[in-house]
């Protein structure tokens, strides 16, 4: 497996948070993130965050709240966090 890093045509103030936030979070729960990203969920959620472990769901909870109180963005993340089967991984 490779690192992919898909970017859009136009990137946005957001996409460049998203990229930090996965900066972070890998740092911080290393190979239990699979996968970050800017996200458009039904429930207003802007980031999907898919994990290996679902039984850390709040740990990475506080810590997007620990990321935003850091640059100052508090509310900015409306995460989605999953688990690999619900997304549908293949990863």
């Amino acid at each position: 497996m490779t690192l992919q890093i898909i970017l859009p045509d136009c990137i946005t103030e957001m996409d460049k948070t998203v990229l930090r936030l996965a900066e972070f979070l890998i740092d911080r729960f290393g190979n239990v993130i699979v996968r970050v990203e800017r996200f458009d969920g039904w429930d207003g959620s802007n980031v999907r965050i898919v994990v290996r472990d679902i039984g850390l769901l709040e740990e990475i909870i506080k810590a997007i709240g620990e990321f935003e109180a850091k640059l100052g963005i508090t509310g900015t993340i409306i995460p989605s966090v999953v688990s690999e089967d619900e997304a549908g991984c293949v990863c």
